[in-house]
């Protein structure tokens, strides 16, 4: 008997791998609106605008997940992601991003059609100051980094963290914000869609993200960053 070892196989397995909720590596064929969830529990993820696997960019694997900024983004239920709205769950949320404009970025978000519903966004400002916020109702932590953190047209490794105390932001590896919250004044009932690309508040959505997303990471149950650390060097393993 022979076996294959693939790239994604021949790296250090992922410990945590049972606890990956979403894994979107951007592989595939250029122009491909075809995403693939390669976390132990895969699930649907729909392309909406001109989001699409693109070969112009990728950080491993050749490929990336493209965005123009004018009304693409990547749309999954949110059913699967209500742990990142509570303080007992820890988690840990990551991705490979390349911007090409200094717009309003944003990574993901989870919030619902109501302006104060429950959420939590991740995004870039024009200021390229990487942003953390997290809606509960009536209550909201914000943490965010200096501004020009990231440089246009180049790949960071950009990462947020819950360890149940404290919300953290890292970029390439380096602690740049944190914030705690300590009321827990919403439930899950009002979620709509975990989007990656956009923000959507109350009845419209904006922030469509202008660049390339790889190897986009959600993880359940562990903070996995909770000081300075080094970056991936390989893309996120399967197993």
């Amino acid at each position: 008997m022979s076996w294959i070892i693939t790239g994604r196989e021949a790296g250090p397995a992922d410990p945590y791998i049972g606890n990956v909720s979403l894994l979107l590596h951007g592989d595939g064929t250029n122009g491909s609106t075809t995403i693939v969830d390669s976390s132990p529990s895969p699930k649907t993820v729909t392309a909406v605008g001109d989001a699409q696997i693109s070969t112009a960019q990728s950080k491993f694997g050749g490929a990336s997940l493209a965005f123009d900024g004018n009304g693409d983004y990547l749309s999954t239920p949110a059913t699967s992601f209500q742990f990142l709205h509570k303080l007992t769950d820890s988690w840990t949320a990551e991705s490979w991003v390349y911007l090409s404009s200094s717009s309003v970025n944003t990574i993901f978000d989870t919030g619902g059609s109501s302006a104060t519903t429950i959420g939590t966004l991740l995004y870039l400002n024009s200021s390229l100051s990487l942003i953390a916020i997290v809606r509960q109702g009536t209550g909201t932590a914000t943490t965010s980094s200096p501004n020009n953190i990231v440089t246009l047209n180049s790949w960071h490794h950009i990462a947020l963290s819950y360890d149940q105390s404290a919300f953290r932001l890292f970029v390439d590896g380096t602690l740049v914000g944190s914030t705690t919250f300590n009321t827990q004044t919403s439930n899950d009932s009002t979620q709509s869609t975990l989007k990656v690309g956009a923000h959507e508040y109350g009845s419209f959505l904006d922030g469509f993200m202008n660049g390339y997303i790889d190897d986009f990471r959600i993880t359940k149950g562990i903070a996995r960053y909770t000081a300075n650390f080094t970056p991936p060097t390989a893309p996120f393993p399967d197993f």
